[in-house]
C-alpha cells in the first residue's frame, strides 16, 4: 500500500478553504468510516471492513485512497480505489473492484476534477492501462469530467420506506406472492445463520451454483472474510432456507445506513419448485423493513438476462442505469459486455470442469479480475 504520510502537491481554493489531496489508508485511518457514514452517496463498499475484505482476500489488489482535506486535517472529500495488477488483464485502478459501485464521495465537480486529476496521475506513474469508476448516484457529477461512460449494467432498488405491509401491493400477484403462498405450503422456512458452519454450507451451495452458470467460483476465504469483519459489525447478514431442516438455499445480504442490498443468492436445483429464492427475498425484505431500512437493493443486472431484469421488477423495484466510466478508455474490460463468444466458451468450460477443479480454477481466475 502506498504510505498514507505521502502528499500530492495539489492544493485547490474553493469558498476561501485551502484543500491539499493525500493519500490516506483507509484500513487504519480513524476519519475514514465517520467520513463514510455521513457522506450522502457513502456505502458499504466504501467502508473499511469491505475493503479490507477484498485487500486480505484478493492479494492482487491494493487499497489506495484519495482524500482532500481541509486546514483542520477534516476529510471534505475523497476517491477510495484499488490498484489491480495482473499479467493476464494489466494493470489499473478501479473504483472498486467486485463491488456493484462506488461514488466520488465529492460534493462538486471542483472536488471531483482535482481527485480525478491525482487519480491519472498515479495511473500513468504506474503504467496502468486504464481507470474504472463505478458510479450510481453521483452520475451528473461525472458527466462532464472527461472520463468515459459506458452503460451497460441495469440496478433494481426498492423503496420499503413506507413498511412492509404496503410494499406487499407492489409485489406480482402471481409471480411473487403465489410463489410465497407455495414456499410456505412447501415448508420452506428461513433462519438466520449463526456460525461458520452455516457459512459453510451456504458455500457448498454457492460454489456449485456458480459452477452450474459456468461462473467462477470464489476462494471461500472471501465469504470467511465477510464473516469475519463485516458480521461482528451489523453489516452481514445470512439468510438461510430449509426444508425439514435441510439447507436448500441461501442469501448474503449486506446492510449499511438505510439500504439493505442482496448480494449472493445460491440453491440446490431440485428444490426450486418449492420457491426458496422468492421467499428468502421476501423474508429479506420484511426483515428490512422490520428494521427500519429505507431502500432494498436487488443488485445489478446484465441487460442481456431478461429472465432476471424481469423477476426483479416483479416485486415492484424501480431500475436505474449503472454506468461505469473509464479513462482514457474502456477496451478489453472484464466488467463490460459478457455475452460474445469468449465469455460463452469460457462459461462452458466452467460448466463442465469437476467441482474440485472449477474451485481451483476459480481461485486462480480471480487472480485476474477485479
Amino acid at each position: 500500500m502506498i504510505e498514507s504520510q505521502e502528499k500530492t502537491q495539489t492544493i485547490t481554493r474553493d469558498d476561501l478553504i485551502l484543500y491539499e489531496v493525500k493519500l490516506i489508508d483507509p484500513l487504519n485511518d480513524g476519519r475514514w468510516d465517520p467520513f463514510i457514514e455521513s457522506h450522502p452517496h457513502g456505502t458499504i463498499y466504501q467502508h473499511s471492513s469491505w475493503i479490507k475484505v477484498l485487500a486480505l482476500t484478493y492479494e492482487h489488489t491494493k487499497p489506495l485512497c484519495f482524500a482532500l482535506e481541509d486546514q483542520n486535517c477534516d476529510i471534505r472529500a475523497a476517491i477510495p480505489c484499488f490498484i489491480v495488477r495482473s499479467r493476464l488483464t494489466g494493470t489499473r485502478i478501479v473504483s472498486l473492484p467486485f463491488s456493484s459501485y462506488c461514488d466520488p464521495l465529492v460534493d462538486d465537480k471542483k472536488q471531483l476534477i482535482t481527485l480525478l486529476n491525482e487519480v491519472t496521475n498515479i495511473l500513468e506513474s504506474i503504467s496502468g492501462s486504464y481507470y474504472e469508476l463505478r458510479a450510481f448516484r453521483s452520475q451528473d457529477l461525472i458527466d462532464d469530467s472527461g472520463l468515459q461512460s459506458h452503460n451497460y449494467h441495469k440496478i433494481h432498488i426498492l423503496d420499503i420506506e413506507d413498511g412492509f405491509e404496503n410494499i406487499l401491493q407492489a409485489f406480482h400477484k402471481k409471480s411473487i406472492i403465489g410463489s410465497i403462498k407455495k414456499a410456505e405450503k412447501s415448508g420452506v422456512t428461513v433462519r438466520q445463520g449463526c456460525s461458520v458452519q452455516d457459512l459453510k454450507q451456504f458455500y457448498s451451495i454457492h460454489a456449485t451454483t456458480r459452477k452450474r452458470q459456468g461462473f467462477p467460483i470464489q476462494p471461500y476465504r472471501f465469504f470467511k472474510n465477510m464473516w469475519e469483519l463485516m458480521y461482528p459489525q451489523g453489516y452481514f447478514t445470512l439468510l438461510l432456507a430449509e426444508v425439514d431442516k435441510k439447507v436448500i438455499a441461501g442469501l448474503i445480504l449486506f446492510k449499511f445506513k438505510d439500504v439493505v442490498s442482496a448480494e449472493y443468492i445460491a440453491f440446490i436445483p431440485k428444490y426450486l419448485g418449492a420457491r426458496p429464492n422468492h421467499y428468502l427475498l421476501f423474508k429479506g425484505i420484511e426483515m428490512a423493513c422490520s428494521e427500519g431500512y429505507h431502500h432494498f437493493d436487488f443488485g445489478k443486472t446484465p441487460p442481456e438476462n431478461k429472465g432476471l431484469l424481469d423477476f426483479k421488477r416483479r416485486w415492484g423495484a424501480e431500475i436505474y442505469d449503472l454506468p461505469y466510466f473509464y479513462y482514457p478508455q474502456a477496451k478489453g474490460i472484464m466488467s463490460l459486455e459478457q455475452n460474445d463468444l469468449k465469455h460463452e466458451m469460457l462459461r462452458f468450460a466452467g460448466k463442465h470442469l469437476p467441482l474440485p477443479l472449477a474451485k481451483i480454477m476459480g481461485r486462480l481466475a480471480y487472480r485476474h479480475l477485479g
